[in-house]
């Protein structure tokens, strides 16, 4: 398992510490004071640290934003995980269904504001989805492992699924045929039952997707954009959905 960029590795270390069988590989231009922590900590630890140059750094870590530093750990990326039976006895809790979003850049900070705000698990489809793995990881900054994740057929189908076994749950999608958001929208999350909140990249949403959704909710938007990033709009939409309940 490959975890690179400074708060991939701090909060991977935060968590484990070092493990048996672990390197720690650091840019040979790197010196700065994250880093020295870094190499306090392997040298008290005994993990070994391999000097490389950042061309060596980029082979590893499959891209440029590595930012210096590379944990290699023995084994794959654990993560934790959920089923749709799970999600379908849930007494509470937002989960959210990603619906063609592929880069793991979004998937991970998707991923780090889901963990902030509580979210209970992510449905993955098992094709055409971002790869769970370490650029997601970085980007998450190291929240991927915290986040429950349950990789399904299409999201299409796991909304039929949902609605044929206990058909009360709420299925929103973000989509800009929908009504605005309004603060009444967080009694959603509090209606005594788990919530499934659908989001895709930049084509949006599958067709069958949306047409199964029971709920369509759109974010506000200046007229000079057309719309936002997907981790941008799962953010905010989010933020609209935890809001408490003023009584």
């Amino acid at each position: 398992m490959i975890i690179f960029g400074f708060h991939a590795v701090s909060d991977t270390l935060e968590k484990t510490g070092f493990l048996a069988g672990d390197k720690l590989v650091i840019a040979r231009q790197t010196n700065d004071g994250r880093t020295q922590k870094f190499l306090s900590k392997a040298q008290r630890a005994n993990v070994p640290v391999i000097r490389k140059n950042y061309g060596e750094l980029n082979a590893i870590a499959g891209n440029k934003n590595h930012q210096g530093i590379i944990l290699e750990r023995a084994g794959e990326l654990e993560l934790r995980s959920f089923t749709k039976q799970d999600f379908i006895e849930a007494k509470s809790g937002i989960y959210l269904a990603l619906d063609g979003v592929q880069d793991p850049q979004n998937l991970g900070a998707i991923v780090r504001t889901a963990v902030g705000l509580g979210v209970a698990g992510i449905f993955l489809p098992q094709k055409d989805s971002a790869p769970a793995g370490a650029t997601a990881m970085k980007a998450s900054a190291g929240t991927l492992g915290d986040m429950p994740l349950c990789f399904t057929g299409s999201i299409a189908s796991l909304m039929q699924f949902v609605h044929d076994k206990r058909s009360e749950i709420v299925m929103l999608a973000l989509d800009r045929s929908g009504d605005e958001f309004t603060s009444a929208d967080a009694a959603l999350a509090h209606a005594g039952q788990p919530l499934l909140v659908i989001s895709g990249a930049e084509d949006g949403i599958s067709r069958l997707a949306l047409e199964r959704a029971t709920h369509r909710r759109r974010l506000r938007i200046n007229d000079k954009l057309e719309s936002y990033n997907v981790s941008v709009a799962v953010a905010l939409a989010l933020y609209q959905l935890t809001q408490p309940i003023v009584k």
